[in-house]
């Protein structure tokens, strides 16, 4: 028999995502879509090894991936530019799953570019 995993809310998802992108308000409706997206990357990641993934790895995965989505809108030709005293720019990777493989990889979830089909 294969138990469904429950997974953390939207409402949690959101609030870590609020929190490492440092915006505490407003743009609800892009940070929602980049959560469903994220987590629809994620989980195809995953695959049939969901129960290999705790919670806490899992809404790590989901929330990296968000806010590399976040961030791409705002990435001219793949540079962030954070127009903040002291910050310099920074490259966004194109492949929004990119800081999401070794996160996988470590709890025994084969995948990403280093794994050949």
């Amino acid at each position: 028999m294969i138990m469904a995993v429950v997974r953390p809310t939207v409402e949690s998802l959101e609030r870590w995502l609020r929190d490492e992108l440092s915006i505490p308000a407003g743009d609800d409706d892009r940070i929602a879509a980049a959560i469903r997206r994220a987590q629809q990357y994620v989980n195809a990641a995953i695959g049939a090894s969901a129960e290999r993934v705790d919670n806490e790895t899992w809404s790590d995965c989901v929330i990296t991936c968000a806010a590399d989505l976040y961030n791409s809108r705002n990435a001219r030709l793949g540079i962030m530019d954070a127009n903040t005293d002291g910050v310099e720019p920074f490259r966004v990777p194109t492949d929004p799953l990119r800081a999401v493989w070794p996160k996988l990889n470590a709890v025994g979830v084969m995948c990403g570019g280093s794994v050949i089909a």
